[in-house]
């Protein structure tokens, strides 16, 4: 339920709140839900997109980037290769 919820809030800031805010709760939330900053850099290309300024998706591009961080994190937290 706490996911779901998360998930809304992520989805809801990219239109009221600035980025920095968003990418800041979606790196966080990425150790939860690892395939999220995928789906709000599509969400956030879709909404403010513009094709005169570049061809070039970059929200899209970042939010895949941080998925594949957040996998690589997740996957070595999980077999406790990372040690403190």
């Amino acid at each position: 339920m706490m996911r779901v919820i998360l998930t809304l809030f992520i989805f809801i800031s990219v239109i009221f709140f600035p980025w920095p805010l968003t990418a800041v709760v979606t790196i966080i939330s990425s150790l939860y839900l690892p395939f999220l900053p995928f789906a709000i850099g599509i969400f956030a290309d879709t909404l403010y997109y513009t094709p005169q300024t570049s061809f070039i998706p970059f929200l899209t591009i970042f939010g895949a980037i941080m998925t594949c961080a957040a996998i690589l994190v997740r996957s070595r937290l999980k077999t406790s290769i990372i040690r403190g």
